[in-house]
């Protein structure tokens, strides 16, 4: 079971619980960047840079919709990607992303780790008093009650 210390983030900083997270998408390539890991977001969400690094057409043909980030309305794009966690070997998984579509948005962190994509897919337990947390697979953290 991987331990995770919560890393500072933005200025000022603040601690917070984010990891390095992988995407791929054959045959364009990967990118690893840092993304939160918020138990509050319904969907797993990215940063227009991720997904132009990953090279994404930002256009209609994909599906599109709309998040609420910020105190705003942003406006999204739905891509299928790998994802997987860096030094956590044999975890791969496909998810559907929200990537933003807007150019000038910018956050601390590339992406948000949410409910849809993340914790749909690990049992996350935040120990914030010593600043850390876990990340398991359901089934490893059954055996261990």
């Amino acid at each position: 079971m991987p331990k995770f210390p919560y890393r500072e983030e933005g200025n000022p900083p603040i601690l917070r619980p984010t990891v390095d997270i992988q995407l791929n998408l054959d045959p364009n390539g990967e990118w690893v960047t840092r993304a939160l890991i918020d138990s509050g977001s319904p969907l797993t969400v990215f940063d227009r840079g991720v997904g132009e690094a990953l090279g994404f057409q930002f256009n209609f043909h994909s599906p599109r919709g709309s998040v609420a980030l910020l105190g705003q309305t942003r406006q999204v794009q739905f891509e299928y990607v790998d994802l997987s966690l860096p030094g956590y070997p044999g975890n791969s998984w496909k998810a559907r992303v929200a990537f933003i579509t807007d150019r000038t948005f910018q956050m601390p962190f590339q992406g948000i780790l949410g409910a849809e994509g993340f914790l749909n897919k690990f049992v996350v337990t935040f120990h914030a008093y010593e600043n850390f947390f876990l990340v398991e697979h359901p089934d490893d953290w059954e055996r261990s009650r």
